[in-house]
Order: C-alpha cells, then structure tokens, then sequence
C-alpha cells in the first residue's frame, strides 16, 4: 500500500532511487563541494548582515530595498520554480519516467509554499491555502505597508547590479541542472540574510513583521520553511547534474556568487548614501 500522507519524505526517496547508487554517492560528494564554495565565498558573511541588525534605516530606505531586492530575486523566483518544473522533462531520457516525475512532485511542494498553500494545521503534510498568502504577494504587500503600489514597482528603475542577479536565475530557464543549481544556492542563501533582514524591517518601519512576508522566511520554534526548500534543492540537484557537468558547475556557482556579491555591495553603498 502506498504512503501518501508524508509527500516530501516519499518524494525525495523516490527521487534517490531514480539515481544510480554510485552516481548518486558522486553527486552527493559533489555537492558537498559546492556548498563548501559557498560558505566560503565572502558573500556569506557579508557586512550588509551587520548593517542591517545595527542600524536604524528610514522607510525610503527599506521601500529602496525591496524594490531592489524584489528585481534581483522575488519577482523571479516562482517562475524560476515553474521553469524548472517544465525543464524536468529533460530526465526522462536519462532516468526514465521516475526521474521525471519524482522531480515534479518535489518542485511541486515547493510551488504550493510559494503560491499559498500550507500544511494542514490537523493532518500533517495535507494542504490548505490561499492566493494572497502566496510569497510573492506577502512581499507586494510588504511593499504596499513601505508606499509602494505594483505601479511604484513597474515604473522603479533597478541597479545593474540587480538586473545581473535576476539574469543569474533567468539565464538557465531552459537548462535544468543549472536551474535546480542556482536555485539550491540561493535557498541555502537566504537564510543566512532573512532573520537580519526581518529585524531591520520591524526596528525601522511599523510593519507587523510577526506575520507576512518577513514571517515566513524567519525561524518559527526552530523551524525554517527555507530548510525544507533548501535541502529539496540540493537533491533535485544531485538528480540533476552529471560529473561531466561538474567544472562547469563550479565556474557558474562562483560567478553566482560573485555576482550576487556586487548586489550586496551595491545595496549596502547605496543605503549608506541614503542613511
């Protein structure tokens, strides 16, 4: 008889079985190496965190941060997911039908997070939501609280330095290895930056950051959605990619890095300027 209350449990087993076992321990070692690159990279540690848990910043200020950060990464982020969801169709000839589906199904809880759904508050991993709980319109309506309608947003005119982080994402639409990649690295990212981020928006605005956008990225009783997000990631990943992909791998993830590096540094210049 098949389990079917425990989907994210199921899927990442059945996605480890589509694998190889002597490919998948590669891939796993591999991604061990890929993570390393990033804890090592600056961009973990960068001197935005402190700012942002130091200072008190205006709401022209925090509105300009959203607006940059909302063109680098949030309006992108879901349709990054969905590509990847279409993409996955490359698998099949590999894996077989397996590989393809397991992957979907992976993608597809991470999608219900993104647009709404949540786990059922009595029967664990059964899903219940709503449109306007999706992520993306908790942050429209973050920046709504900072007076800033969708118009402010579709007339505001983005750093390059954002642009080139949005291009991180939107460069591999069509390539799903180096989309399951970049969206494994900015999982394992961002929460690195959502707790500083949070308190900075709670300290220096009057938005309820006990709930919406800055809640759910923000460790609740010793649980991060993102954790969940994070680690589905790195194994649609180590299903994805192929030891002949590797260097490759490596060259992009650091120019990822680099680049979203220079968002950083561009942000915290220009809230300075403004400070």
């Amino acid at each position: 008889m098949l389990v079917m209350d425990k989907p994210r449990t199921t899927g990442r087993a059945a996605i480890i079985d589509s694998v190889p076992k002597d490919l998948w321990e590669k891939n796993l070692a591999f991604r061990k190496k890929v993570e390393a690159m990033i804890d090592e990279h600056p961009l973990k540690s960068h001197p935005i965190k402190a700012l942002l848990m130091q200072a008190t910043l205006n709401v022209e200020i925090s509105r300009f941060m959203h607006l940059e950060f909302a063109t680098a990464f949030a309006q992108i982020f879901t349709d990054s997911l969905i590509h990847a969801m279409a993409q996955t169709a490359q698998l099949e000839p590999r894996l077989g039908p397996i590989g393809k589906v397991s992957a979907r199904f992976l993608l597809q809880l991470n999608l219900l997070d993104e647009l709404g759904y949540s786990a059922a508050p009595v029967v664990i991993d059964n899903y219940y939501g709503n449109p306007m709980n999706s992520h993306y319109i908790q942050f429209v309506n973050t920046l709504k609280d900072l007076n800033a309608t969708p118009d402010t947003l579709k007339s505001f005119k983005p750093s390059k330095a954002a642009l080139d982080s949005r291009h991180t994402f939107t460069d591999y639409f069509q390539d799903y290895a180096m989309l399951t990649c970049v969206l494994a690295c900015a999982e394992a990212l961002f929460t690195e930056f959502a707790s500083p981020w949070a308190e900075s928006v709670k300290k220096s605005t009057n938005i309820d950051t006990s709930k919406g956008y800055h809640k759910i990225h923000v460790e609740d009783d010793g649980y991060f959605i993102d954790d969940d997000h994070s680690e589905d990631s790195w194994i649609l990943f180590c299903q994805a990619v192929t030891p002949e992909r590797y260097d490759e791998v490596l060259k992009h993830v650091g120019k990822w890095l680099d680049t979203w590096n220079d968002f950083g540094n561009n942000l915290m210049h220009a809230v300075q300027e403004m400070m």
